[in-house]
């Protein structure tokens, strides 16, 4: 999967010389992106067996009538199954998302001040130990402000090093919302996040 990931960023540098598009890593995706993990713990009670597998894709490109917009859409898919006695838990989702990305130094990407918003929708499918499996449509939104500091130059791709702060608000639907969740927050401090501008 690490070999798609570099192929489709070579792609992307070569339909590109100016720099308007980039591609977002942050901590939170880079350790599983396009990745799945096994582990397993044995101990004095039930073993412990988990997957995961995790795919998440940012993509942004300049909006050629606006200086400093930029449209932006997420792809992800994201599974986690647990066996542990009775504690195993399920999580899958599929989703998408798209918003804007406002940079405020555009004659300066690489080094400029960022603020953006995306709306999105996921299908979801959760189960917690002997409960039965339940499933829905969730609706979440995304704000996030930050600071991109340059890198320097590889090939035809300029890095960023670009920390951000972002609050994440989610609505859960169907099933989920009816046994476990109704709407929920996630508040992330990314401060591993670096974005490949081309």
């Amino acid at each position: 999967m690490k070999i798609l990931m570099a192929l489709a960023l070579f792609a992307f540098s070569l339909t590109s010389i100016a720099q308007t598009r980039l591609v977002s890593i942050d901590a939170f995706d880079l350790a599983y992106s396009g990745g799945l993990s096994f582990n397993h713990r044995e101990g004095k009670g039930p073993n412990r067996s988990a997957s995961e597998f995790r795919l998440n894709l940012n993509f942004a490109q300049n909006i050629e009538q606006y200086a400093g917009l930029m449209w932006k859409a997420q792809v992800n898919f994201n599974r986690e199954n647990v066996d542990w006695g009775k504690q195993d838990t399920f999580e899958s989702s599929y989703g998408v998302g798209g918003g804007i990305l406002y940079n405020f130094q555009h004659d300066d990407i690489k080094n400029s001040y960022l603020a953006g918003a995306m709306v999105g929708i996921e299908r979801a499918t959760y189960e917690y130990g002997d409960e039965d499996d339940q499933s829905g449509f969730n609706f979440w939104i995304n704000f996030e402000a930050g600071k991109r500091f340059d890198l320097g130059k590889y090939s035809a791709a300029n890095i960023s090093f670009a920390p951000t702060v972002s609050l994440n608000v989610k609505r859960y639907g169907g099933d989920i919302r009816d046994d476990y969740f109704r709407s929920g927050t996630d508040l992330r401090f990314n401060f591993l996040k670096f974005d490949i501008l081309f």
